[in-house]
């Protein structure tokens, strides 16, 4: 069938409660479905414990030069953190000091039903001054990511990432970065919220939206390799919650391998992306290694992670995400010498 992320959205979050994140979808908390109370995980002999508390609050947020008012976890974007070896335990406790209830999400990862975090399916809402702990024992090694399942909350600043460590992985890399990707309108004039609303109501045009055929986004399917390339114009796409006017600088020596793992965590915006005057090799892709291959350029979905190998060439050298279907760019800086930071271009 084909069936456009728009007809989708509209029907399907009509009667679900909605989200604009295609990758995954859960349903709201006023369910009145009944989701017993998790049973608390103690550590097992030898196995260590990872714990950490996340604030879900509302934020002013400094992306390089816009400032936003938002939400996020402890006042940060994209948020703290998370980070594990597989067969670890896990216990994060959310505080809720948001006006509305809210989840987390584990995206990507196994396990069990309990920690899961889909309100009205595997826990009841985290509603507003309460908390919440999650518990579960890191299972794959990857990268990950974590984000609320209620409603459009992703669509602000509740995203970070999520990352298990294999205890066996050699590590045949000098160094490591982490680059989270993101599409961003909130606070800009309109909320997610309001996006949502103008989408589901058939023939308007506005809070940022174009309303095009059954193709894609203002009926420009046969331009883009995907049909349908997303239906919001963002004013805004960042990398590490940072615009390119202003963008994060990622340091290194020449010669150095480092691993990038690279993380779509935009709602409703396919990325290509590359590094000028490099090629990179894809060594996983959403967690688990692949057979490896030597890329100028990826593609990532909504949701999806990609990890690549690079060496690194000496200068300073741009990290391009370009949104499919959509102007703009994100930029990040990679510099291993002297030289003005570049363009997009």
């Amino acid at each position: 069938m084909n069936v456009s992320r728009r007809t989708l959205l509209r029907g399907g979050l009509a009667v679900a409660g909605g989200g604009l994140f295609a990758a995954c979808s859960g349903r709201p908390g006023g369910s009145g479905i009944v989701v017993p109370t998790p049973t608390p995980l103690a550590p097992r002999s030898g196995q260590s414990l990872v714990t950490k508390t996340l604030t879900a609050r509302p934020a002013t947020l400094d992306l390089g030069g816009p400032t936003v008012s938002t939400w996020a976890y402890d006042d940060v974007l994209p948020g703290p953190l998370v980070r594990a070896t597989a067969g670890d335990l896990v216990r994060i406790t959310v505080d809720n000091k948001l006006p509305v209830e809210t989840s987390v999400h584990w995206h990507g990862i196994a396990l069990h039903n309990a920690a899961d975090g889909v309100p009205g399916l595997t826990q009841k809402a985290v509603t507003s001054g309460r908390q919440f702990t999650y518990e579960f024992v890191a299972p794959d090694p990857g990268t990950y990511f974590y984000h609320p399942h209620v409603g459009v909350q992703l669509d602000r600043g509740l995203y970070a990432p999520l990352i298990i460590d294999d205890p066996n992985e050699p590590g045949a890399y000098d160094a490591e970065w982490i680059v989270v990707l993101d599409d961003w309108i909130d606070g800009t004039g309109t909320t997610p919220d309001d996006v949502l609303a103008d989408l589901m109501a058939p023939g308007q045009s506005s809070g940022g939206m174009h309303m095009g055929g059954m193709d894609g986004m203002g009926g420009m399917g046969g331009g883009s390799p995907f049909g349908d390339a997303g239906d919001v114009t963002y004013p805004h796409f960042l990398i590490n919650g940072r615009v390119g006017a202003a963008p994060d600088v990622l340091r290194a020596k020449p010669g150095q391998r480092v691993r990038i793992r690279v993380i779509n965590a935009a709602a409703d915006t396919i990325f290509a992306v590359a590094l000028g005057d490099h090629r990179m090799t894809v060594t996983h892709t959403d967690g688990f290694p692949v057979q490896e291959q030597e890329a100028g350029a990826f593609y990532i979905g909504m949701g999806e992670r990609y990890d690549v190998v690079v060496t690194l060439a000496d200068g300073v050298f741009p990290l391009v995400a370009k949104p499919i279907g959509k102007d703009g760019a994100a930029l990040a800086v990679v510099r291993t010498g002297s030289g003005p930071i570049p363009t997009p271009a």
